[in-house]
């Protein structure tokens, strides 16, 4: 492979890695299970796997020096792209569940005194809060809503646009009644 070679098959590569990959990724993830996407994404990536075993074979024979570092950031990219498709689908899931379904009254307790909130939403062993301040990570919290308790850790706190507070928290002890009173509280918005 001659340098001219080596140049165009890098840069044939590094489009497929910036601009294809991308678009490919939101693709495959919007449509899973459908066979002709999942085959197109499969054939992308075999492509972009021989392509990148073929430069890598001649990077050290006939690339120059900007084209070493063109080749290894395009790697770079590629692998990162790869990457952050598994927290894509968490991202989606976490934007899904702080979509507000309700707004029902609650108080809180982090160890501070009881303060008033608001139930946002829930999800199996999962709550959305709001919160008069920001929670810290794994503290743990006692939740009650129309006297019903239940106790909890926050997993994340974030204060949005309006200055409220959306904290996240997984339930670690609740009892039936509390599960039933936050299933009544989603049905009554719904």
């Amino acid at each position: 492979m001659t340098r001219e070679e080596f140049e165009a098959m890098l840069k044939d590569f590094e489009v497929q890695v910036k601009k294809r990959l991308p678009s490919m990724i939101n693709t495959y993830l919007a449509n899973r299970g459908n066979r002709e996407y999942e085959a197109s994404w499969k054939h992308l990536l075999d492509t972009l796997q021989r392509q990148r075993k073929e430069l890598l074979k001649n990077v050290s024979k006939v690339a120059r020096h900007e084209q070493k570092i063109k080749y290894f950031n395009t790697i770079y990219n590629m692998d990162s792209q790869l990457r952050s498709m598994e927290h894509k689908d968490a991202y989606q899931q976490h934007l899904k569940f702080r979509h507000r379904r309700t707004e029902a009254p609650l108080v809180y307790d982090i160890g501070l005194g009881p303060e008033e909130g608001g139930l946002l939403n829930a999800e199996d062993d999962s709550l959305l809060l709001k919160t008069r301040e920001k929670v810290s990570s794994n503290r743990d919290m006692k939740i009650s809503i129309a006297g019903k308790t239940a106790k909890g850790k926050a997993l994340w706190s974030i204060k949005d646009v309006s200055g409220s507070v959306e904290t996240g928290v997984k339930i670690t002890d609740a009892t039936d009644e509390f599960l039933k009173e936050i299933k009544s509280k989603l049905k009554d918005e719904a």
